[in-house]
């Protein structure tokens, strides 16, 4: 499981943008909202995470750290 801070996630709609522009290509993706900055997490292979992050920053969430 890899956990991402992520800027720019303000309500569930975001996450809800999140899922569905990202979920058909990278599986299951949780997104907390219970913290600031808000947390990603999914289960990704350490080949894929550079490109996650670069399909998130194309539909405007930028990965802080990953946790």
């Amino acid at each position: 499981m890899a956990k991402f801070r992520v800027a720019n996630i303000n309500c569930e709609n975001c996450a809800n943008t999140i899922k569905r522009s990202l979920e058909d290509e990278f599986g299951k993706i949780d997104v907390d909202l219970s913290v600031e900055p808000r947390v990603v997490s999914l289960d990704i292979e350490d080949k894929d995470i550079e490109r996650f992050k670069t399909e998130l920053d194309e539909i405007g969430f930028k990965v802080i750290e990953q946790i």
